[in-house]
């Protein structure tokens, strides 16, 4: 249980902790982690035609100083126009990783918790009422 707790963690924080019906912050950390998701992979997406491009310009460089003018422009529209985008994936990025610390942390305060309560009921056991009338 703990260490599907765990792993389910790691992929969708918070979703160890909706296993172990710790609903509010199960569901809290689980909306950040999508909201973050829905920044990275447009960032993702971006930086990849940043790459693409500056891969192309590289190649089509090739000691040529206009084909190198050219791409450099091409570069430069690039960053310009999207450094929104990119700064949202970076920003999704740490709201990801905060998630993730802050499910795991929660997750092992719930198994804490239950630990406790579990260590706690054995320590106390009740005692059965007896009838005497019988």
């Amino acid at each position: 249980m703990k260490f599907l707790c765990y792993m389910l963690n790691m992929i969708v924080p918070g979703a160890g902790l909706l296993i172990l019906k710790d609903w509010i912050k199960g569901v809290l950390l689980s909306l950040f982690s999508l909201i973050a998701w829905g920044l990275i992979v447009p960032g993702l997406y971006q930086g990849y035609k940043l790459f693409e491009t500056m891969t192309n310009l590289y190649d089509l460089a090739d000691g040529d100083p206009a084909g190198l003018e050219s791409g450099s422009n091409q570069l430069k529209e690039i960053i310009v126009n999207n450094v929104p985008i990119l700064a949202l994936g970076v920003i999704g990025f740490i709201i990801l990783k905060v998630t993730l610390i802050w499910s795991q942390a929660a997750t092992v305060r719930a198994f804490k918790e239950k630990k406790e309560s579990e260590d706690q009921s054995l320590a106390n056991p009740e005692v059965p009422f007896i009838d005497s009338s019988n």
